[in-house]
């Protein structure tokens, strides 16, 4: 059977073994439960900053994460390098693995991101 699904209400979880299937937004789903290396593709409305929790710190230490803007403008912060890129409908930024990121919003919009789950780490942001 054929289905479609709400990017901006269910994830979609990439398997190393090609396999893609949906998920509720949950912690369970993003860990695995046969111990794989999950990466997730989901949808994001920013209407503002507490939607992209731009006071937390985030790293992915297996995998580059890809954020790609698909409406609005969001600002791209590097730990180390400070604000490195504003991204706009259609622009993209491909997170370096282990590198702290986060995100701030100059416009709402909507953002599409494909993690790597495993070694996800957070830290608030303290500044």
């Amino acid at each position: 059977m054929f289905e479609n699904y709400d990017l901006f209400k269910t994830l979609i979880q990439l398997r190393p073994s090609g396999v893609a299937e949906p998920a509720e937004h949950r912690r369970e789903a993003l860990t695995g439960t046969d111990g794989e290396s999950l990466w997730t593709i989901s949808a994001f409305h920013a209407e503002n900053d507490r939607a992209v929790h731009s006071d937390v710190w985030e790293r992915h230490s297996k995998g580059h994460e890809v954020l790609v803007v698909l409406s609005g403008a969001l600002r791209v912060y590097l730990r180390e390098e400070g604000h490195v890129a504003t991204l706009t409908a259609g622009r993209s930024f491909i997170v370096p693995p282990g590198r702290w990121h986060r995100l701030s919003v100059d416009e709402p919009g909507d953002l599409l991101s494909i993690t790597p789950r495993a070694g996800t780490e957070h830290e608030r942001d303290v500044a």
